[in-house]
């Protein structure tokens, strides 16, 4: 296989037949191939990212997904976070780390590492946050991690937010998941009571997708880094592994076409994102997502890749 020239303002990775571009501009997956074959959404020209609001292959942040009313409260303090979604703060905000240009700590052959120092009131945020994401690919696949130090607590969630597109849009893919439990929502998307799998939210034995809208959180039962997903498509079949409760699954019900795409085009539902998170407003949920200083939040994200023209 003859490299891929990754474009200026991009920096490429490779192993086997897996090569990456990657863009400091929020720590971005620019693009993720299978030889010559594209994986995800992405942009030809890496200035075209600036006009994103998707998060297309966006390092989202400090808190992705969605802050209820843009508010947090914390030992009487409170804290007015951007507003970038009516009421809501999505993804940290509308300058939030996926908006960002991070610092290339180290590049080689197989992997990268950045560095974004967001100070104290970014996005109304409370603290200086200093965060890291490394990319690194295998033989076998992808494997994204996030950590973040902060000096004042602050709710921390960082997610890798891909738009996987395997050959088909989202309705012709399938999904597996050993999900048994999802978040009902609001009509602003907030999470409002758990509930068991069934119907079109129940994946554990594996099926096509569908023409459904979904956004959903679903909770994955055990800790620690495990199976959360595996999504296929003609091209490829995805693994999905990582430490965090839950995967959103959001199959780009309000994704618009905006500047010229690198892989498939950017219309609705035709990708799937699969974002491994704490959950949505944990904050307001009493989850445990707030992080001391002197405590290092981690987010570990394995993507084992299997070419279908290899899958048994």
């Amino acid at each position: 296989m003859t490299p891929l020239c990754a474009p200026a303002g991009a920096y490429s990775i490779r192993s086997g037949r897996l090569t990456a571009w990657i863009i400091p501009r929020g720590a971005r997956l620019m693009q993720l191939f299978l030889d010559d074959k594209p994986l995800c959404l992405g942009f030809a020209d890496p200035a075209d990212y600036a006009s994103d609001r998707a998060s297309i292959g966006a390092v989202c942040g400090r808190y992705g997904n969605r802050i209820a009313g843009g508010r947090l409260e914390r030992d009487g303090a409170v804290f007015e976070l951007d507003q970038n979604e009516g009421e809501q703060c999505l993804h940290g905000g509308t300058n939030g780390f996926g908006h960002q240009t991070w610092a290339v700590v180290s590049h080689d052959v197989d992997s990268i590492r950045l560095r974004l120092d967001s100070p104290d009131g970014d996005q109304g945020w409370p603290g200086r946050c200093v965060a890291e994401v490394s990319y690194r690919l295998t033989g076998a696949g992808l494997e994204w991690e996030a950590t973040a130090d902060v000096d004042r607590p602050c709710p921390l969630n960082l997610i890798q937010h891909a738009y996987w597109n395997l050959g088909v849009p989202a309705d012709a893919m399938t999904l597996q998941s050993p999900a048994s439990e999802y978040w009902v929502s609001d009509a602003n998307n907030l999470p409002l009571r758990r509930e068991a799998v069934s119907g079109d939210l129940d994946f554990r034995q594996g099926r096509v997708l569908g023409r459904h809208d979904h956004d959903v959180a679903l909770m994955v039962p055990g800790t620690g880094v495990r199976h959360m997903a595996t999504l296929s498509g003609p091209l490829a079949r995805l693994a999905i592994h990582s430490d965090q409760p839950s995967v959103q699954l959001y199959s780009a019900g309000h994704l618009r076409a905006s500047e010229r795409a690198l892989g498939a085009p950017h219309h609705v539902g035709n990708a799937v994102c699969l974002e491994t998170q704490q959950l949505p407003n944990g904050p307001a949920l009493g989850e445990d997502v707030w992080i001391e200083p002197g405590q290092t939040y981690r987010h570990q994200l394995h993507i084992h890749i299997t070419p279908q023209d290899s899958a048994a």
